[in-house]
């Protein structure tokens, strides 16, 4: 199964004991385990900011009003089916600290048939830290590519959207979208939070 040799690939990344990959999967297979579903909520926080709410749940109900009541609680307004979700893109993020040689990843994501990629270079508390966006199906590749690269100690790997529109808020207003991002990240159902929030 593509997916799961997927997701073993990322916690492993992410520094995951191998005990808890191997206890997740026999817990998961369980037959009196119930279904998980993924599901997307979208709203809309303050000043324009737009927040893509992504869950993984084995009850829709609870999932449905957890992020509902964390929504509406904090003065924010849940949106309709596809309304926020068209502003952002699916990708497939890579990040590492450090500084990646552009012209050797470059030449190492072209041998690897990566033809798109987007490379952004952060300051951290640590140093620089390297972001990579790719489509989500170089999202292996492209991680195979940077540990070949030498960056293979913090590197982290996720599937996850990208605004394609960036909105700066004031002071205030990104205080107020925290705390519905906030209160949202108390869930257990919720996995993350994405917004467009540049600031």
């Amino acid at each position: 199964n593509r997916a799961l040799g997927d997701l073993i690939r990322q916690a492993k990344a992410n520094s995951v004991p191998v005990d808890n990959i191997n206890r997740a999967i026999k817990k998961a297979s369980e037959a009196s385990t119930g279904d998980f579903a993924a599901r997307t909520f979208e709203a809309y926080g303050a000043g324009g900011a737009s927040m893509v709410i992504n869950v993984l749940t084995d009850n829709d109900n609870r999932a449905n009003a957890d992020v509902r009541t964390a929504v509406g609680k904090n003065d924010g307004k849940m949106a309709e089916q596809g309304s926020v979700l068209f502003m952002y893109d699916r990708k497939g993020k890579l990040q590492f600290p450090g500084a990646a040689d552009e012209e050797a990843l470059m030449e190492a994501a072209i041998e690897a048939d990566i033809d798109d990629y987007e490379l952004i270079s952060e300051e951290g508390e640590d140093g620089e830290i390297s972001l990579i966006l790719v489509e989500p199906s170089d999202t292996n590749n492209m991680f195979e590519v940077i540990k070949g690269l030498g960056f293979e100690k913090g590197l982290t790997m996720e599937l996850g959207y990208v605004t394609k529109a960036p909105v700066e808020v004031s002071d205030e207003d990104f205080e107020f979208n925290m705390k519905i991002i906030d209160a949202l990240e108390d869930y257990d159902d919720v996995d993350s939070v994405e917004h467009n929030m540049s600031n």
